[in-house]
């Protein structure tokens, strides 16, 4: 016969901060992007892929008044390996 897991309530245990950056921290260094500046990301970019880069614009595109433009460098748009992201307005 086995023995039923047994889940212990605690109380007053406190939360442990987050290592991770929230995103719009991550992503801050758009804030500095002109209108024409562009950045490129790849598979060695430490932190940044090709695709969550590529979701986290196309969000911005979304909810803010800037516009970006991403095009794919390497790889395909289903996938991409590398990506070039401009600020065109």
């Amino acid at each position: 016969m086995t023995t039923p897991n047994v889940i212990t309530i605690e109380r007053n245990i406190p939360i442990p901060e987050l290592l991770r950056r929230n995103r719009a921290e991550k992503y801050s260094f758009m804030n500095n992007l002109e209108v024409s500046d562009s950045f490129y990301i790849n598979g060695n970019t430490p932190d940044y892929s090709p695709v969550s880069v590529r979701a986290y614009v196309y969000g911005l595109n979304a909810k803010t008044d800037r516009t970006y433009t991403i095009r794919t460098v390497e790889g395909n748009s289903n996938t991409p390996v590398a990506i070039r992201v401009w600020r065109t307005a």
